[in-house]
This record gives structure tokens, C-alpha cells and sequence, in this order.
């Protein structure tokens, strides 16, 4: 007589949970319908050999869906009772193992049934419902029962062939009971996605890093740009004050050139005046006449002196209107133009104390004349192409 090594656990997905029972029909050596149980927290189940202790753990296996290779089977319809070869050369044989499991806290139960169909294949029932295989598959996951580990049985010879594997084949048989070498390819494919996400947040570090320095390029131009606007609007209204200074500085000169204008244009006028007086006494004037003839002729080159000046002043205006366009570009020759008006100022002024004074000197000659034209009495006598130039007058 011996004994199975084998023992029937559960997990703690379970929360405590464990098998209640089987009920076994027509599998292997087990003709009929059979009912195994109850099991309690520790059952032994001993016999002779030949007795069905490992068609019993076969069929624990099978209900919970391990494969007939494992079952020493090579199909599913060897699994089913046969007294004899003519047995299992009958059709429409049919085998079944239930298994009635104990769900904690609640008290109920829940049954798993695995079937042999008369084609040889497998159905599978929760709780009578039929239902496919990942539907069962999953129901018992979360059981905590791994079919593919096998982690609720431990068969005889197991502990042995365990204590002689290495460590590299322990730890791959620990991952196969755990089931966490089904979440192997997840893994590599997390593993890969992490990689990338790792690359990929390096690129956009790398990314950022370019984008903060732009940032900071941007910025300094925007700056230096805004700096340059501030410093171009001051410069327009530099250019502005300076032309228009430039204009008031024109302005102010043709208006003292005007009025030296209208001072000899009265003096002119007075000058008219007194030969038009002189005509009445034009014979006993003749002298006094040449006089006036000469201050006229006088007033005359100082007219076309002064009207010489003003239309040298003209070309000037046209200049530095020109020079009004070219300075938004040439900020330096500026200041060298202002320099260059100063001078030009300068040589107004000197050229009207210079005017003033051949003003004063015509001004002198003319009152001389007349006090010598008094005092002699002498008759001018004139030429004809003077007489003619004093009537065009």
C-alpha cells in the first residue's frame, strides 16, 4: 500500500477558498458516475497501487484544465473509462469530472465542470452554464489558480526534480507557478515602450534645453530691438529738433535779409523821391542830379549785391532740404553740417555788418553830395545814356 504524494492547495487570491468535492463520471478508472469528498483543510487519500490515487489527481487536473499530455493521455478520449479495447471503440463515450469548490465568507459553492464530448473534445460549465475556455480560464485566475503553472498540485516526484534544478531554473519555475512568465512578453513590450519614452523624454529635454535657449536669444533680440526703436525714435526726434532749428535759423536769416531788403527798398524810395523833388529844379541841379545819379547807381549795385545774396541763399535752402532726407541715414555728418550752418551764420552776420556799413558809407556819400550840391549851387550836367537811365529808373 502507498500513499499519493500530491496535495491540493489554494491561493490567496481565493481568500481561503477550497475544494469541497468531485464528482467524477466515467473518467479513467472511475466507471459510473463517483462522488470524492468532502475534502477538508488536510485529506489523505491512500490505497494500493492500481487504486486510482493518480486518476484522482488526474482528475483534478483535468477539471481545472491542464492538458491531456500532462494527464498521461495522448488525446482526451483516452481520459474516458474502458473495460476493454471494444470499449473504446464505441461512439458517443462521454466523461466528466466536476469540481465543487467552497467560496469563502459566503458559505456557496461554485462548480466547475470539464466535459468529454463524443467528438473528443472539451466543453467547459461554470455552475452548469457553458462558457469557453478563456471565460473558465479567467474564472479560475482569479481563483488564483494558474493552469499553465500548475500551481494547485504538487505530483509526486515533484519536490525532488525541484531541489535538483538550479537557480536559474528555480527562479523560472517560481515565475511559471506565480504567472508572471505569461506577463513576459507584456513586460518586454513595457519594457521597450519605456525605453522609448525614455529616449523620447530625452529628446524633448533636449528639446526644451533649445527651446529655453531660443527663448532666452529671442528675448535678448527683442531687447536689443526694442533698445534699437527707442534709440531710432530718439534719433527722429533729434533729426526733427535739428531740422527744424535748421529751418528757424533760415527763417530768421531771411527775415533780417528781407528787412535789409525793405531798408533799401525805401531808402531807394527815397532815394526817387528826392530826384523826383530834384526834377523841378532839374537845370540849376545838374550837379546835385549827377549826385543822386551816383548814389542811385549805389543803391542799385547794393539792390543787385543784396539780390546776388539771396540768390545765393536760394541753392542753400535747396541744399539743406536735400540734406534734410540724407540725414536719416547720416547721423555723423550732422553734427559736421551743423557746424558747417555755424560758419554760414557766422558769414551772414559778417556780410551783413558789411552791408550795414556800405550802407552807412552810401548813406555818408549821399549827404555829402547834397550838402556840396547846397553849398556850390553847380548844375549837374549828364550824359545822355545817364539821362536815360535816370528816366528808366
Amino acid at each position: 500500500m502507498a500513499a499519493a504524494a500530491a496535495s491540493v492547495g489554494h491561493s490567496s487570491k481565493g481568500g481561503g477558498g477550497r475544494i469541497h468535492r468531485l464528482e467524477v463520471e466515467n473518467f479513467k478508472s472511475y466507471k459510473g458516475t463517483q462522488t470524492i469528498g468532502p475534502f477538508f483543510d488536510f485529506t489523505a487519500i491512500i490505497g494500493p497501487n492500481g487504486a486510482g490515487k493518480s486518476n484522482l489527481m488526474d482528475a483534478i487536473s483535468f477539471v481545472l484544465g491542464v492538458r491531456s499530455a500532462h494527464l498521461r493521455g495522448a488525446q482526451l478520449k483516452d481520459l474516458i473509462y474502458a473495460l476493454d479495447d471494444r470499449d473504446k471503440e464505441a461512439k458517443g463515450r462521454r466523461a466528466s469530472v466536476r469540481l465543487v469548490y467552497n467560496l469563502p465568507g459566503t458559505g456557496g459553492e461554485l462548480h466547475f465542470t470539464r466535459t468529454i464530448t463524443g467528438a473528443g473534445g472539451s466543453e467547459y460549465r461554470i455552475d452548469g452554464r457553458l462558457v469557453t475556455w478563456d471565460d473558465y480560464n479567467a474564472k479560475l485566475r482569479s481563483l488564483g489558480i494558474l493552469v499553465k503553472a500548475r500551481n494547485f498540485l504538487v505530483f509526486q516526484g515533484d519536490v525532488e526534480s525541484i531541489a535538483s534544478k538550479n537557480p536559474k531554473e528555480l527562479t523560472a519555475l517560481l515565475e511559471q507557478i506565480a504567472g508572471s512568465d505569461e506577463l513576459r512578453r507584456e513586460y518586454d513590450e513595457l519594457e521597450e515602450q519605456k525605453t522609448s519614452a525614455e529616449e523620447k523624454s530625452a529628446l524633448v529635454y533636449q528639446e526644451k534645453r533649445t527651446i529655453v535657449m531660443e527663448r532666452k536669444q529671442k528675448k535678448a533680440q527683442k531687447e536689443e530691438a526694442e533698445k534699437h526703436l527707442r534709440l531710432q525714435q530718439d534719433l527722429k526726434l533729434l533729426k526733427t529738433e535739428h531740422l527744424l532749428w535748421q529751418l528757424y535759423s533760415i527763417e530768421k536769416d531771411m527775415e533780417k535779409i528781407e528787412a535789409e531788403l525793405e531798408d533799401d527798398r525805401r531808402s531807394l524810395q527815397q532815394a526817387r523821391e528826392d530826384n523826383q523833388s530834384s526834377d523841378n529844379g532839374l537845370a540849376a541841379k545838374r550837379k546835385e542830379q549827377s549826385a543822386f545819379l551816383k548814389k542811385i547807381t549805389l543803391c542799385e549795385k547794393s539792390m543787385s549785391k543784396k539780390k546776388v545774396d539771396i540768390d545765393k541763399k536760394q541753392p542753400e535752402l535747396l541744399r539743406l532740404k536735400e540734406q534734410i532726407s540724407r540725414l536719416k541715414s547720416k547721423i555723423k555728418s550732422c553734427n559736421k553740417e551743423i557746424d558747417k550752418k555755424k560758419d554760414d551764420n557766422n558769414k551772414h552776420l559778417e556780410e551783413m555788418k558789411r552791408l550795414q556799413s556800405a550802407l552807412a558809407d552810401v548813406t555818408s556819400a549821399i549827404e555829402e553830395l547834397n550838402e556840396q550840391g547846397q553849398d556850390k549851387g553847380v548844375k549837374l550836367q549828364l550824359a545822355d545814356d545817364q539821362v536815360q537811365e535816370y528816366h528808366r529808373m
